[in-house]
């Protein structure tokens, strides 16, 4: 109930075809649209002039380095000189991680349940650590949390009504080495919380993309998230392939060590 299909792409034109040919209507799917798919890739040459922006830093309860700030607001820069009506948002929500381990713990720990009975070697051992309590809570508290998440969506789909996207960092930090679960500076959040900017929009179902927003001191790539309303993943085209263009990234690669 957390989890989305979505492409990955060099180039936004390339997750445009590829998302055209995932998406559409599917009789086995109960949460399929059954209407046609818009045109993705049309979208790119849409021009982004008179779009409406808000741009947030935190959402309200992230705290990001400042490089990871500064490269963002480089990109949002972009968007205004490219005609985007941006205004700064510092406060959106209030940060929804309850909601979400509450879902998350008794959807996986159900489905992962008899693994926990001598198998715990074949997960990963920071998951089975997160696990280990994820059925202790009453059915009252899940419930509980189900219905705080509905207010959630209303709350955010209200607040989407004034802006065509939501644009924030991806992550609070660069990224970080192969192994490391939760990075040094965040020692209070586990595996998920950690991922500040994300997890909200799982919850919410919309559509939101990562794209370059530019590279560390150290050649680490930063993301930009890019958040529509429900069902306008065109908007997101429009603005990304619009950066792209402006901002081109598709011959820049890190530095593999």
């Amino acid at each position: 109930t957390l989890a989305h299909v979505g492409p990955r792409a060099r180039t936004v034109r390339d997750a445009a075809l590829l998302l055209t040919a995932v998406a559409g209507f599917d009789r086995r799917d109960p949460f399929a649209v059954a209407e046609p798919v818009p045109n993705f890739l049309a979208a790119c040459d849409r021009p982004v002039k008179g779009m409406r922006i808000a741009w947030s830093p935190t959402l309200g309860y992230a705290d990001p380095v400042s490089e990871v700030v500064g490269l963002c607001e480089r990109a949002v820069r972009t968007l205004e000189e490219l005609g985007c009506e941006v205004e700064l948002v510092d406060e959106v929500m209030e940060d929804p991680i309850d909601m979400w381990m509450s879902e998350f713990y008794a959807g996986v720990g159900t489905r992962l349940k008899t693994m926990f009975a001598g198998q715990e070697e074949r997960l990963d051992p920071a998951v089975a650590e997160m696990l280990s309590g994820a059925l202790d809570r009453t059915l009252e508290e899940y419930w509980i949390r189900v219905f705080d998440r509905y207010r959630f969506r209303e709350q955010v789909r209200q607040f989407m009504e004034k802006y065509d996207l939501l644009v924030s960092p991806v992550l609070p930090v660069p990224g970080v080495d192969a192994g490391v679960d939760v990075p040094p500076r965040m020692p209070d959040a586990n595996v998920i919380s950690w991922v500040r900017y994300t997890y909200p929009f799982n919850l919410t179902g919309q559509p939101a993309a990562s794209v370059p927003a530019g590279f560390t001191a150290e050649g680490l790539p930063v993301g930009l998230q890019l958040v529509a309303r429900t069902y306008r993943e065109v908007d997101i085209f429009r603005v990304a392939a619009a950066l792209e263009a402006a901002r081109p990234w598709s011959d820049r690669i890190p530095p593999m060590v």
